[in-house]
């Protein structure tokens, strides 16, 4: 009787053995990516498997049409600009010299100005809306990561309706997401270390507890902790032990 007291007491004060846990890994962050347009893949940038940084070009349909057009507005922008910079400073010097000019030839100048301005605004927004139509013929990665899934192939024709998506990607950053049984939530905390084995083995590394989940696995009566992945692989699974500090 009096060694299960001592037991009891000392499992209060938080001298517990190792605590058995298993674990598996998932990335920071992943994506499933489409496109925001509709057309013929011209070029793809990247396999399954590839490694990319944020940015880096995964996809681009055929766009002559959009580039084409693009370059006729920014043709009929710079035209216009050159309009209104030369009516700008004619009216201006006009305006100076009023008394020479009868009030029906000014004011026939500042409205074909007018109307040049007017113009000049609308080329600038074509040129903005063919920019934008132009740059959603390409997919960028949103992030760093490398390519899990690759769904398309030069040639295809891919809409922004429905389908699979064409890749996904996952960030290289990963955590442990460890997972130990509910009656031991008072004795894990964050800081505490996890020494993890891969199929069986040690591996003979170890890494920090950061986050404790706060609820309890309905099903399982388990609980979960967050841990930096250490670069292991996102689906990478194992077990090993929760050692307290």
């Amino acid at each position: 009787m009096r060694t299960l007291i001592l037991g009891i007491s000392l499992v209060g004060a938080g001298l517990w053995g190792d605590i058995y846990a298993t674990f598996d890994v998932q990335a920071y962050r992943e994506a499933q990516l489409g496109m925001n347009a509709s057309g013929i893949v011209q070029s793809i940038g990247a396999r399954e498997g590839d490694r990319v940084k944020k940015g880096a070009l995964l996809v681009s349909l055929e766009h002559s049409e959009e580039e084409l057009s693009l370059k006729m507005a920014k043709a009929d922008l710079d035209a216009l600009e050159k309009e209104c910079s030369f009516l700008s400073d004619q009216y201006a010097r006009y305006e100076k010299s009023a008394q020479v000019f009868d009030k029906n030839t000014l004011q026939k100048l500042k409205t074909e100005l007018d109307a040049k301005l007017s113009g000049r605004e609308r080329a600038r927004l074509a040129v903005s809306l063919y920019a934008q139509k132009l740059s959603k013929m390409s997919l960028y990665a949103p992030f760093a990561g490398s390519i899990a899934q690759k769904n398309i192939e030069v040639g295809d024709f891919v809409t922004t309706m429905g389908g699979s998506p064409l890749f996904k990607l996952v960030s290289d950053q990963s955590r442990l997401l460890i997972r130990f049984d509910s009656k031991y939530a008072h004795n894990v905390k964050s800081g505490d270390m996890f020494c993890f084995n891969i199929d069986g083995r040690s591996t003979g590394k170890c890494t920090r507890i950061t986050k404790i989940y706060p609820t309890v696995d309905p099903k399982t009566r388990q609980m979960t902790a967050e841990a930096d992945g250490m670069g292991l692989r996102s689906g990478t699974f194992g077990d090993g032990q929760i050692r307290g500090h």
